[in-house]
């Protein structure tokens, strides 16, 4: 506004002509008009070529940038493919934890370059790393909004793409892509193939050139997946979500244009389709980089133009140049009032509020609209129309106030204002009021936090002290007062600070905790206290470091705990531990103690003798390893159930060929020949390992060896299944083995054969040399009957000198033929008996059939009849059922 003697100066001036007023400008407007239409035209006739040129680079780029994505994409299906075609292939059982399939998974990340990574997901979306030893789910993703896909009727066979996600254990987000398998693997029913955004990004790094430069890839739906570089939001966005917008991308390669409205801001760009899964690749730039190349040229025209215009336009700013300057006032004191932190208002003398700045409205919550009485809304429903009188009393009386008022905004908050006004006096009448309004919520908040902190300190039984800069006690809290011996009422700051420490504590304190304090802010630590009696008290403290703004050391504050009973309770929970350790170390009892990951926490003396491991040596290890696969596959079940919370037990047995490792008993030939059948029995009891507050921190196992029970069970069990004489089975333990073997599953294209034997000449010895050289005769013919057939065929007595002979598992009928050959041909052969040359002869019968038809009592009966025939051709042979087979 032009102030008074500006306007008495226009007034008396002659009023000017219309041509006078408007020529001079007229004439610079043609001019500015012609300069500019040239301007206009250059700027516009220049971009369209260079955009041009730009459009046929970004179609290139954009072609390199689909390569070398589109390759990432095969690796992918690639990848999915193989582990399909292993999985169908090699079977599923235990696919998590596979060796060879988690080689092959590192391998398949390896080949990407880390870019993509594979894991395995059940019907109900749970993702699976490889390996994963616990099967624990990596993720679940049956809630996200792609996961129906899976399992549409429209699923033809090929990849499904996800949307953008992060893992827990991966700091990239991941893209997914998943295959149902062809064989499905227990629960398993879909491998997917993760790409890492990140990396990605890296490769499309190479094509975003310049600022505005990006890459974007997107799907089918036109959803963004990716964005070099990266902008808040736009992942998952749908770019373009008409079906006339989407249609422009409907060809392999091309140009488009954004209109900013779903991306961010108009871009020109070229995209081109990648040959799989409906994927568009979009390279763009912004309005400003289409005019890159043209810049130099625009800032040349432009420069000369504006220097053109800024020429012209000084008359008139030289005419404007008063009215401006009351402008510029006008707008520094409402910037003045706009800056303000206090809430600035002006009341007329009725108590309407007549002016305030924006910082009055942001206090209350208010609208411009609401200026005059908004404030009193905010009140109590019943106290407004009061509050409004008393308001309008108050202005009016031309005084200084100072008031508080506590109020509810609209969003639900309740702050504290504080509220004063100085009259406003012109020309000797009060004419209103203006004052500030200040928010003191968070001053009055603070003081009431500081009364709060005054009260804890004062009912807390820690010891609390507080020194200032020259290490005077300034505070004392009532307990440290009353354990000190000092009187409540006593003045603190003539104490000396040293006299409380215990012996060497006040020079640790100046040499090792005020100087942790000074670097660090704080200490935390342990020491003594000296109380009013000289005893030390043991305490936990914490020493805290308080600086001005500037840095420096204002206080110190102590804060000390007596922890005289909690060290007397640990003592004698450590002498109560110590014992319990004792007892498990020399205890007979295998103990051992496995953590959640299944690593050895403890193991106890026997446990380490019988497995044979050095001391400590089992320590961190997993049971894998110190027992090896085959144990902690047995035992694996037992211990998931004891790490959910149930007890087990489970009975392990080894015999002479499966010892458990490190067992290193010494026993003669005849000793382990006995026993080959039952070496060591352990019964295994699994408990949960829990915690003072119940959570389950690991398993504890005990292993007691059984082995003594159950020998004389088996020794039980062989007595009346095998011959005393010559420790072969006898008929019923022939009968009840032979029947076991042939109702077992057996290999394809396999037979079984039964063998009757029966001695030639063997009463004859009997009667010429007595029945104990008989006894030994048998005994012997026993064993070279044993040493002819292999480990797996049964062989026993069935009462004098007959024996039969089962042969499971043969390649060929004939192989009965030749070990029936093998057995006459080694009995055959002379006997020494005490001094005594015998020859005795043997004939046998032999039944094979195949092994899918075996039938015992049968193929007994068979062999019985081919014996008699043997011995009808003249003893000392082998026939069979081979010819009947054949014929």
């Amino acid at each position: 506004m032009p102030s008074p003697a500006t306007r008495a100066d226009t007034s008396r001036a002659r009023p000017r002509t219309l041509f006078e007023t408007y020529a001079p400008f007229a004439a610079i407007g043609v001019l500015l008009l012609l300069l500019w239409s040239f301007v206009t035209w250059f700027l516009i006739a220049t971009p369209a070529q260079l955009r041009e040129e730009q459009r046929q680079e970004q179609a290139n780029a954009a072609q390199a940038a689909a390569e070398q994505t589109e390759a990432v994409f095969r690796d992918a299906e690639r990848s999915l493919r193989t582990v399909d075609l292993w999985l169908l292939t090699r079977g599923g059982r235990e696919a998590l934890s596979d060796a060879s399939l988690v080689q092959l998974a590192e391998t398949l990340r390896d080949t990407s370059r880390g870019i993509v990574d594979v894991m395995l997901m059940d019907e109900r979306g749970q993702v699976f790393r490889i390996p994963s030893i616990r099967k624990q789910a990596l993720a679940g993703w049956a809630d996200l909004a792609w996961f129906p896909r899976l399992h549409s009727d429209a699923y033809d066979g090929r990849p499904v793409l996800g949307q953008p996600l992060r893992l827990p254990d991966k700091a990239n987000e991941q893209l997914p892509l998943v295959l149902r398998l062809s064989a499905p693997a227990e629960e398993l029913r879909w491998v997917v193939a993760l790409i890492d955004l990140r990396r990605l990004a890296e490769l499309h790094e190479v094509y975003a050139r310049g600022p505005s430069s990006a890459v974007a890839m997107v799907d089918g739906d036109s959803i963004a997946l990716l964005r070099v570089p990266a902008v808040p939001g736009f992942v998952g966005r749908r770019l373009f979500p008409s079906a006339e917008r989407q249609a422009d991308f409907a060809q392999a390669q091309g140009f488009f244009t954004t209109s900013g409205i779903y991306t961010d801001g108009i871009r020109h760009g070229a995209y081109r389709k990648l040959g799989m899964l409906g994927l568009n690749l979009l390279l763009s730039q912004g309005e400003s980089a289409a005019l890159a190349k043209h810049r130099r040229e625009r800032a040349v025209v432009l420069g000369f133009s504006l220097l053109v215009s800024l020429g012209a336009l000084l008359t008139a700013w030289q005419l404007s140049r008063l009215q401006k300057r009351a402008r510029l006032e006008d707008a520094i004191q409402r910037a003045v009032s706009e800056a303000s932190p206090l809430g600035l208002f002006r009341c007329e003398l009725d108590g309407r509020v007549s002016y305030c700045n924006p910082t009055y409205l942001d206090l209350h919550g208010l609208r411009e609209d609401e200026m005059e009485w908004g404030w009193v809304g905010l009140l109590q429903e019943d106290k407004r129309e009061q509050a409004r009188r008393h308001w309008a009393e108050q202005i009016g009386k031309g005084e200084r106030l100072k008031t508080f008022s506590r109020i509810t905004r609209r969003d639900g908050s309740r702050r504290l204002m504080a509220v004063r006004t100085a009259p406003l006096w012109l020309d000797g009448r009060l004419r209103g009021q203006v004052g500030t309004l200040e928010d003191i919520t968070e001053l009055a908040e603070q003081e009431r936090a500081s009364r709060a902190l005054n009260a804890i300190f004062t009912q807390t039984p820690d010891y609390v002290c507080q020194l200032d800069q020259q290490f005077r006690i300034s505070y004392l809290n009532p307990a440290a007062r009353q354990r000190l011996g000092v009187a409540a009422d006593a003045d603190v700051g003539e104490l000396d600070y040293t006299r409380f420490f215990s012996s060497g504590g006040a020079q640790r304190f100046h040499q090792e905790v005020l100087p942790a304090a000074q670097q660090q802010g704080h200490w935390l630590g342990r020491g003594n206290l000296q109380d009013k009696d000289g005893q030390p008290v043991p305490c936990d403290i914490t020493v805290l470091l308080h600086r001005n703004g500037g840095g420096r050391m204002e206080a110190i504050s102590v804060v000390l705990r007596d922890i005289s009973s909690e060290l007397r309770a640990q003592r004698e929970r450590q002498r109560s531990e110590a014992m319990m350790r004792a007892i498990a170390r020399t205890s007979q009892v295998m103990i051992s103690v496995l953590d959640l990951e299944g690593r050895f926490l403890y193991c106890n003396q026997a446990f380490e003798q019988r497995y044979d491991i050095e001391p400590e040596s089992w320590l961190g290890r997993s049971l894998v390893e110190v027992l090896g696969e085959e144990e902690y596959e047995a035992r694996r079940e037992a211990i998931a159930l004891a790490m959910a919370g149930e007890a087990s037990q489970l009975e392990r047995t080894y015999d002479g060929l499966s010892r458990p490792p490190g067992h290193g008993e010494h026993k003669s030939e005849r000793q382990e020949r006995d026993d080959s059948r039952l070496a060591l029995v352990l019964e295994l009891r699994f408990t949960p390992l829990r915690s003072e507050g119940e959570l389950i921190e690991g398993v504890i196992c005990v292993a007691i060896d059984i082995t003594e029970a159950r020998r004389e069970e088996q020794r039980l069990r062989d007595a009346s299944q095998t011959c005393p004489l010559t420790r072969l089975l006898n008929r019923r333990g022939f009968t009840k083995l032979a029947q076991d073997l042939m109702d077992r599953p057996a290999r394809p294209g396999s037979f079984s054969a039964v063998l009757y034997l029966d001695l030639d000449r063997f009463k004859a010895v009997n009667d010429e040399h007595g029945h104990p050289v008989g006894d030994a005769l048998l005994k012997a013919v026993a064993r070279r009957m044993r040493n002819a057939l292999r480990p797996q065929d049964l062989v026993a007595r069935l009462g004098g000198d007959e024996f039969a002979v089962l042969l499971p598992e043969l390649q060929q009928r004939e192989d009965a033929r030749h070990v029936a050959e093998k057995l006459v041909h080694a009995i055959g052969m002379p006997f020494s008996i005490d001094g005594l040359e015998l020859q005795v002869g043997m004939s046998v019968g032999f039944c094979v059939l195949p092994a899918g038809q075996l039938h015992l009592e049968r193929m007994v009966a068979k062999a019985d009849i081919k014996l008699y025939e043997a011995k009808r051709a003249g003893r000392n042979c082998a026939r069979g059922n081979l010819d009947e087979e054949a014929g």
